[in-house]
Formats: C-alpha cells, structure tokens, sequence
C-alpha cells in the first residue's frame, strides 16, 4: 500500500516536471492563426481586433488586465475562399502561474462588432490561453454575429 503511494507520487512528480519543461517561455506570448471560412458572406477594410487578458485566479471580485491588444487593418476577406492571417500578441508580459489569461477576438466595421472569433480549443466562450493546460499557440475561427 505505501509503495504503491509512493509510486503515485513519483509518477506525479514526473509528468508535473515534464510539462513544466515543455514550456519555459516565461512571457505570456500568445500565437496563432485567424481564419474566416470561406462561407462566410465577402467584406473589405476591416480591424481584426485581438486582446489578451489576464486575471488572477485567486480573486474573485477583480475584473481582468489587458495584457495587450493588436489590430490587423485593412482586413478583408472574399467569399469561397478561406482567409488566414497568422498574429502574436502578450510577447511583452511576464506570465503569472496564479492566472488565467483569455485572447478575445472580433472583426470590427469602424466601433461595431461584425463577427466573433472562437478558438478551435475552446469549448466555452472564453479563448482560455497559457495556463490550466490551455495552449500557447491557436486557432480562431469567425462567424458572424447572429449566425451559427
């Protein structure tokens, strides 16, 4: 019984340092690739706009950081044809094991909000990145608003 204890130990020491040596970038660097499917209805001169958020896991009535935010202009996309565009954002921030940190994702016509990006990862609206097992690099795929 106690070996078999101290197995179980041994054996959660080894996969918590594997994954810790999997990622040594200190920094909360996040990249990817944003993509607009090919159904999706032709636009011109749009802002892909992407925030990186973090917020301390530990605090309940604290309201997320913008770590950062990055804008790809001129942004335009033709239907039948996928469009992708690769992105980092967060190089610049130190990454805290105590958070969770969030990319939101939105194409935006002048301040309005046209079509909503999901990472391929994510199971709930929230594009969980960086910590709790979520990944460093994504996927974003949009839709418009109001479609499913």
């Amino acid at each position: 019984m106690i070996a078999r204890a101290v197995a179980i130990v041994l054996l959660a020491t080894v996969v918590t340092s594997a994954v810790l040596a999997e990622d040594k970038d200190p920094t909360t660097k996040v990249t990817g690739t944003v993509i607009i499917p090919k159904d999706v209805a032709s636009f011109d001169n749009r802002v892909v706009e992407l925030r990186l958020y973090g917020i301390n896991k530990q605090l309940a009535d604290k309201s997320a950081d913008l770590i950062e935010k990055i804008e790809l202009k001129d942004f335009s996309h033709v239907t039948g044809k996928e469009t992708k565009k690769a992105f980092t954002v967060g190089a610049k921030g130190k990454l805290d094991p105590n958070a969770r940190y969030y990319v939101t994702a939105f194409v935006l016509k002048g301040d309005e909000r046209t079509h909503l990006g999901q990472a391929d990862h994510a199971k709930e609206p929230f594009n969980k990145v960086l910590t709790d097992g979520h990944p460093r690099e994504v996927t974003i795929r949009f839709k418009e608003f109001g479609k499913k």
